[in-house]
């Protein structure tokens, strides 16, 4: 898998960015897993191939995600490669 972009936006969501809708949706399965809703992956304009999508991640509960429990969450699944956007 391409790697995986988060960027924290506020103290209870994350913008996740995937390259390409099948590693979107399976980053969402994974979050979503983790009792992290999520939004509908959109495409992000670009000239990239396959298109970047981007979509909100949070908790369900009202306590921030930390980026240590983002990171422990996505990185248990081997083929996720994160990096961090600032923000």
């Amino acid at each position: 898998m391409d790697r995986v972009i988060i960027s924290k936006i506020r103290p209870v969501c994350w913008k996740v960015y995937a390259q390409g809708a099948e590693e979107a949706e399976y980053v969402r399965a994974v979050l979503g897993a983790a009792a992290i809703e999520t939004t509908k992956p959109e495409p992000q304009p670009g000239l990239m191939s396959p298109s970047v999508y981007a979509f909100l991640a949070t908790p369900q509960a009202e306590t921030p995600l930390t980026t240590e429990e983002l990171v422990a969450i996505l990185g248990q699944d081997a083929r996720i490669e994160l990096a961090f956007a600032a923000g």
